[in-house]
């Protein structure tokens, strides 16, 4: 009975055994000495264009933009920005005046909480208070479509400069942008205060302390510097599809900035704050008139006239007389 029973459950498998070796040795046979039916390439690409076709009916866009296109892209977000409310820009501006606060608090947390590195390779400590904090920030932001006016004054201000958004918008856009960074920021700045997660550690004093010591020229050129790394994020980032072609497009020029110690409006409206509120000796005119103001203007001057001009003269109408 046992071998029969063996006999009966091998039979079927060795019967399936067989047909599928006679259906491979005919597959090989025909390969090997007939035209093939198929090709991998053409197989692939017929399986990717069936499966681009079942999501949608197109081909999937390229991850970045040619640069025209790149530079036609920015300014048609910089129309839309200067389209909105001045309710809507103010919120997402408290949006984003948060998530810059994420970020500096991120870098003040872990950057500035290692005097022991900064002590012996200042170098490596510099690139640690760049990498983790302020790219994240912006990340949250670009992803979120907030209200940042750094990016402003790039997007905000080619499209100005297109004929495409009015004197009054662009005013809108960058008046309710900052003023609602600032109130983002200040917030975050006290929560993180409030929260004791930074402990007794000098980081953010010293941080504060620096910044407030500059002088107007060094915070205005600074402030150049800045915007204009962090502008060319936000402007590749804006031509980037894919959320990993963004955040490599904000990593590197946000975290370069930190670490060469430039100066960003938002992430000041933060910092300074936030170090006074722990015990740093600036008065209120060395924040807003010593550094906020030189800073703000030079990241003016970095977003519209050092990112956004040279684009604009090659592949916009930047200077360029209207044909009539």
């Amino acid at each position: 009975p046992a071998s029969r029973i063996t006999t009966v459950l091998v039979m079927p498998n060795m019967r399936i055994i067989s047909v599928l070796g006679l259906g491979l040795l005919a597959a090989q046979n025909s390969y090997a000495f007939g035209k093939p039916s198929f090709t991998p390439q053409s197989s692939l690409k017929a399986s990717t264009v069936s499966a681009l076709r079942m999501s949608g009916g197109q081909a999937a866009p390229a991850d970045l933009k040619p640069p025209p296109a790149l530079y036609e892209g920015a300014v048609a977000a910089g129309v839309a920005k200067g389209k909105g409310s001045w309710a809507k820009i103010f919120k997402l501006g408290m949006v984003s005046g948060a998530h810059i606060g994420f970020g500096s608090y991120l870098a003040i947390s872990v950057g500035g909480a290692c005097p022991g590195i900064a002590a012996a390779n200042p170098g490596l400590q510099k690139i640690i208070l760049g990498a983790f904090g302020l790219p994240f920030g912006l990340i949250m932001t670009l992803v979120t479509g907030g209200e940042l006016f750094t990016g402003n004054t790039a997007l905000v201000g080619a499209s100005f400069m297109e004929g495409k958004t009015t004197k009054g918008e662009l005013a809108k856009s960058w008046i309710a942008s900052y003023i609602g960074n600032f109130v983002g920021s200040l917030f975050l700045a006290y929560l993180a205060y409030a929260s004791g997660t930074l402990g007794a550690l000098p980081g953010s004093v010293n941080i504060a302390t620096m910044k407030a010591s500059l002088s107007f020229q060094q915070a205005f050129v600074r402030g150049i510097l800045c915007n204009w790394l962090v502008c060319m994020a936000v402007y590749m980032a804006s031509g980037c599809t894919s959320l990993v072609g963004k955040m490599t497009a904000v990593w590197f020029p946000v975290s370069a900035f930190v670490a060469l110690g430039l100066e960003h409006s938002v992430a000041n409206m933060f910092m300074i704050p936030l170090g006074i509120m722990r015990g740093a000796e600036i008065t209120l005119s060395q924040f807003l008139t010593g550094n906020l103001l030189p800073v703000t203007l030079g990241n003016i001057v970095g977003g519209m006239l050092c990112v956004m001009a040279p684009f604009g003269t090659s592949f916009g109408g930047w200077l360029k007389k209207k044909e009539e």
